[in-house]
């Protein structure tokens, strides 16, 4: 009789200390708990941190491009992009807030698996590195698209107001700098095509 009693005893321990474990867990999961302010706080940054990196990439690649459309479409791009950082940097601190960063996150640039970089950098002609450049542009640009409207959409439900009128303009400015790369595509892949063939051996028949 004694032992049955431990015996649950424990068995209601044991139980305790699992429904313990699970509240602790359900609890780091949501994570900390903060203000809308703050967390839409967070989300501005991590957009900003984006358009930090944007910028010096731009720069480079204004400085590299040979295609003069693209070196114009790039510089206003840039400008926009400044223009997107200033923006962001307002609403961080209209929301009472005194962190805004100054840090670049990585970009979302595809790179090849190991195994084939080396064969890929020494195979890929300067004409081959700008359409690569103009990929990963048009990927950059698409990435932010997402991130964009996503916050725009977070915005309404935290009815953040004076945000939701200037990621509306932004997400505006990246759809635009997206769709000019998708419909300049043909265009560039035709100018850089003559450099592309030149380095093909064609097959004997």
């Amino acid at each position: 009789m004694t032992r049955s009693k431990i015996n649950k005893s424990k068995s209601a321990a044991s139980a305790k200390k699992r429904t313990i474990r699970r509240n602790n867990l359900s609890t780091s999961r949501r994570g900390k708990q903060i203000t809308s302010k703050q967390k839409l706080t967070l989300y501005l940054n991590e957009a900003l941190a984006i358009e930090n990196a944007e910028v010096q990439r731009l720069q480079s690649r204004i400085k590299h491009t040979k295609i003069e459309d693209a070196k114009q479409r790039l510089q206003l791009h840039l400008e926009e992009t400044r223009g997107q950082q200033d923006r962001l940097k307002q609403l961080i601190l209209d929301l009472g807030e005194k962190g805004v960063t100054k840090d670049k996150a990585q970009l979302p640039i595809t790179t090849p698996p190991k195994s084939l970089a080396k064969t890929v950098e020494k195979m890929l002609t300067p004409a081959e590195l700008e359409l690569k450049a103009a990929k990963e542009d048009a990927i950059i640009e698409n990435a932010e698209i997402i991130l964009y409207d996503m916050l725009t959409q977070l915005a309404v439900k935290m009815n953040a107001a004076d945000a939701i009128p200037i990621l509306t303009q932004i997400l505006s400015e990246e759809r635009s700098m997206a769709d000019w790369i998708r419909i300049n595509t043909p265009v560039m892949v035709a100018q850089l095509w003559p450099e592309i063939e030149a380095s093909v051996v064609m097959n004997e028949e």
